[in-house]
């Protein structure tokens, strides 16, 4: 059995999803497809713009068979450590036997030159980075620049987005010494593309969404996902200042100490934060003001995220420890079964009800923040039951 699995974000599902779901399973020749997927909190440090159950109901009702929440702890960090703990979830479900993700580039035996290196540089490729670090690269690119300078490559052939993150994905590999086989999916549009061509980006769907532009949103969004999407942009949305208000009344009564023990704060990053704080009106103003070469939007962005939050650099784990159930279609209950059989003796838990759950403790956090952010009641989290997709949905 051939089990193919996919860490997303999803925010919204679009049609470019649905055709990598449909080149994965094609490629691997998969009975099923596992998603990993970001809960109410992003990649970018900011609040998903539509709830994690919508997302997850949109991607069973356009090819994928189970989806499962990514951690919080996880799921708003740098790239390598949500390809980490998305990588670490679907090794410990002992079924998965393909991780695939999309590429700029899908030379697979470039990417893995690349993430060997990246995962055990040499000597020559550590001086390569300090070398870079030295001219005020964030780490990331200066790391970039050695790699592709060590493999010969144009700079750009391996810092593009999703190109960057496969290289997270296939180190996540290597460090977990999984058996998963990787398979990239050639992307073919822009990931930053502001416009809804026929496979648009997600900043796309979500400009047109809150610009109110429904006819361009449903051209990119599949049919099976479009009544979901509606019904959620109904009931109620996050929308991307809609933590702003928190974050500076966050600010207001925050001590440099307390700043300094968030995620992602180091070298006197904490004082930036607070001088910028005092003139700042707005969550993109602060970043504008804080950010360098070195310090990247996506670094401050998480940091001030993890603030608002109250985390600490002590709450994130090294590896997850469990995962929430978010929805599955009736035709994989046999594979859940087989997934809980198995992680039920490793210890890994997989569960569907928050409320009874230890490990959840930070998702069910965000969670109410999101819900309060989109002006909903809070709480309901802890009693949703997973959403299930029958046959005829697809």
């Amino acid at each position: 059995m051939n089990v193919c699995g996919i860490i997303a974000e999803y925010d919204p599902f679009h049609k470019g999803h649905e055709r990598h779901l449909r080149l994965a399973r094609e490629m691997t020749g998969a009975d099923f497809i596992v998603c990993v997927m970001s809960g109410s909190f992003t990649q970018r440090g900011v609040p998903a713009l539509l709830p994690a159950r919508a997302r997850a109901d949109m991607a069973l009702r356009c090819g994928a068979d189970v989806v499962l929440q990514l951690p919080y702890a996880f799921s708003v960090r740098e790239a390598e450590y949500f390809a980490l703990g998305g990588a670490a979830i679907l090794n410990a479900l002992g079924c998965v036997t393909h991780l695939s993700f999309g590429s700029e580039t899908d030379d697979l035996s470039l990417l893995q030159a690349a993430a060997r290196l990246l995962e055990a540089p040499d000597e020559a490729m550590e001086s390569a980075i300090q070398a870079g670090l030295a001219k005020g690269l964030s780490y990331a690119a200066a790391q970039g620049q050695a790699v592709a300078k060590r493999l010969k490559v144009p700079v750009d052939t391996l810092d593009a987005p999703n190109t960057a993150l496969a290289l997270s994905y296939l180190r996540a590999l290597i460090r977990l010494d999984s058996k998963i086989i990787p398979v990239p999916v050639l992307r073919e549009t822009d990931y930053h593309a502001g416009e809804l061509d026929a496979l648009p980006s997600a900043s796309a769907v979500r400009s047109a969404i809150l610009r109110g532009n429904w006819a361009g949103v449903r051209n990119a969004v599949p049919k099976a996902a479009l009544p979901v999407l509606e019904k959620s942009v109904r009931e109620g949305i996050c929308p991307p200042n809609g933590l702003d208000t928190i974050l500076l009344h966050k600010l207001l009564f925050a001590t440099p100490e307390e700043i300094a023990q968030w995620p992602a704060i180091s070298e006197g990053l904490e004082m930036r934060i607070l001088k910028a704080a005092e003139t700042a009106v707005s969550r993109e103003a602060l970043i504008d003001a804080v950010k360098t070469r070195r310090y990247t939007r996506g670094r401050i962005s998480r940091a001030l995220c993890h603030g608002i939050m109250g985390v600490t650099k002590a709450d994130l784990p090294a590896l997850p420890a469990s995962a929430r159930i978010l929805g599955f279609r009736e035709s994989a209950r046999f594979l859940l079964r087989q997934m809980q059989k198995h992680t039920q003796k490793s210890g890994f838990s997989l569960y569907a009800r928050p409320a009874k759950e230890e490990t959840a403790i930070l998702d069910c956090r965000a969670d109410d923040l999101w819900r309060v952010t989109a002006g909903l009641p809070r709480g309901e989290t802890y009693r949703q039951q997973p959403v299930i997709v029958d046959a005829a949905s697809r």
